[in-house]
């Protein structure tokens, strides 16, 4: 990726003298520095800029809970910049193209430079394809979490991006229909990093109905996707496979001086999209089954562009089990399984300064663990963690 990096950067100063006038290319970005300090110990990704929830008691040898202490931490990394691309017209349709990467690499200490978007448009009249990697179905960028962590509300809310087919149909003027052939990469579920939809030679396949009125924005999302099993938990077998589901409902409400955003998920094995879930194995027949999660958040901000704009954010999701008798598998789960529910509310205030803002907020995050499941593999004997976390965040858009 530092080669890409390298040479993306290259093309920035030569696109001038190269690109033919039929192309507008624009370059889109921002600077963004975040400093956070965590009252407890807490499961975190992307050099601790994607949080989660906190993390369950651990005892060291002298009866001392290891997670038991607070962080801080200041990094600069989910800085991006990105291309978007206006292209000349061919038989007809429109085209354009993004491509964009950050520095937040991997992993926890990783600053390497990866790619979030790149994709192409073809656009005709009521249609349009759009084919490379981009947000998966269930995240909306016209009806996301507006928080000040980059997080955009996980695990509450969907954060995945996926290599994609997207075909898209305008039915009326209020009217939206899409469909989708999707991909897992870069972000797979827990425990299937060696196999997943590649072995089970079936992509995942989504339908979308968004519609718009005065005010009002609406969106349905249907998923349904199959996974080959890794050949660890088959015994040798030819290829087992699991299946999952995912349903959602979105909403938002502009009104004179607020937004209202609502969003409601429902789904089985959906630790792909940064949320609970995982996978089990039938107690009657031995089939590998996928665990459940339902999630809903809310987010109301004011609709000021200059100057101080508030703002509240609040999620809730579970861990639902099967509707089986199962035995979980824990490596093959995030967490191992063993979150049971995740609550969390987040005030914030962003004071906004043309292409700048800065923003302040407080999340409290009740994570329960439990450290056995009931006959459905739901957590059981479960306890509550607390977190606190304040984030301060500069971000200058360009």
């Amino acid at each position: 990726m530092r080669r890409v990096f390298l040479v993306l950067v290259l093309t920035l100063f030569v696109l001038p003298d190269v690109v033919s006038q039929d192309f507008k290319i624009e370059l889109k970005g921002y600077v963004g520095v975040n400093a956070s300090v965590n009252s407890r110990v807490s499961a975190e990704a992307r050099n601790r800029h994607i949080y989660l929830y906190p993390l369950p008691e651990s005892l060291n040898e002298t009866g001392e809970d290891e997670n038991d202490k607070s962080q801080f931490d200041l990094d600069a990394a989910y800085s991006r910049f990105g291309l978007h691309i206006a292209g000349p017209g061919f038989k007809g349709f429109k085209t354009s193209a993004m491509v964009e990467g950050d520095f937040l690499g991997k992993g926890n200490g990783d600053n390497n430079f990866r790619l979030r978007h790149a994709y192409v448009t073809f656009a005709k009249e009521k249609w349009s394809l759009t084919a490379g990697q981009t947000w998966h179905p269930l995240f909306l960028p016209e009806n996301c979490p507006g928080t000040v962590n980059v997080n955009a509300g996980t695990p509450f809310h969907p954060l995945i991006r996926n290599p994609q087919i997207r075909i898209s149909r305008q039915l009326s003027s209020k009217t939206q229909l899409l469909f989708y052939l999707v991909e897992q990469n870069n972000f797979r579920n827990s425990g299937f990093e060696e196999s997943g939809t590649e072995h089970a030679l079936m992509p995942e396949l989504d339908l979308q109905l968004k519609w718009k009125g005065q005010g009002v924005w609406t969106a349905f999302t249907a998923g349904y996707k199959t996974l080959a099993v890794p050949g660890d938990f088959t015994n040798g077998a030819d290829v087992e496979k699991v299946s999952g589901f995912h349903f959602n409902g979105s909403f938002r409400y502009e009104f004179p001086s607020v937004t209202f955003r609502m969003e409601g998920i429902y789904g089985s094995n959906l630790s792909d999209l940064v949320m609970l879930g995982g996978t089990g194995k039938s107690v009657s027949d031995n089939d590998f089954v996928a665990l459940h999660t339902a999630s809903v958040w809310t987010d109301i901000h004011g609709n000021n562009t200059e100057g101080f704009q508030p703002g509240v954010f609040a999620g809730y999701t579970a861990n639902m089990g099967a509707p089986e008798e199962v035995t979980v598998i824990p490596e093959l789960s995030r967490s191992e399984g063993q979150v049971a529910s995740v609550f969390g509310v987040s005030p914030r205030v962003k004071y906004i300064m043309g292409s700048a803002w800065v923003g302040l907020e407080y999340l409290l995050t009740a994570a329960r663990w439990g450290n056995n499941y009931d006959s459905n593999g739901v957590p059981v004997n479960t306890e509550e963690y607390i977190n606190h976390r304040m984030l301060l965040s500069l971000r200058y858009n360009f």
